[in-house]
């Protein structure tokens, strides 16, 4: 089986008075980045291995105390060589 390069891009959508918990869960999960943050709003990317660590991501920080939702909005597989 090819390994896979998973790249994808979340919004989240928190209470305002919930970010400074939010952030550093969201971004101790391994991939995560996070490129903006205003009122409790979150743009993130993610690169992983399989669509089931994307799916364990957006469940995760779905279920923090103050999020509101996560949506998965872009998606996109690339396939690795060996070299790679």
């Amino acid at each position: 089986m090819a390994r896979e390069l998973h790249i994808s891009s979340l919004v989240v959508h928190a209470r305002p008075e919930a970010a400074d918990a939010i952030r550093p869960a969201m971004a101790g999960l391994s991939g995560i980045e996070i490129h903006g943050e205003a009122n409790g709003k979150f743009v993130l990317t993610l690169e992983t291995e399989s669509e089931q660590t994307i799916v364990d991501h957006l469940n995760t920080i779905s279920l923090l105390d103050g999020v509101l939702a996560a949506t998965l909005v872009f998606h996109h597989v690339e396939e690795l060589t060996e070299a790679e």
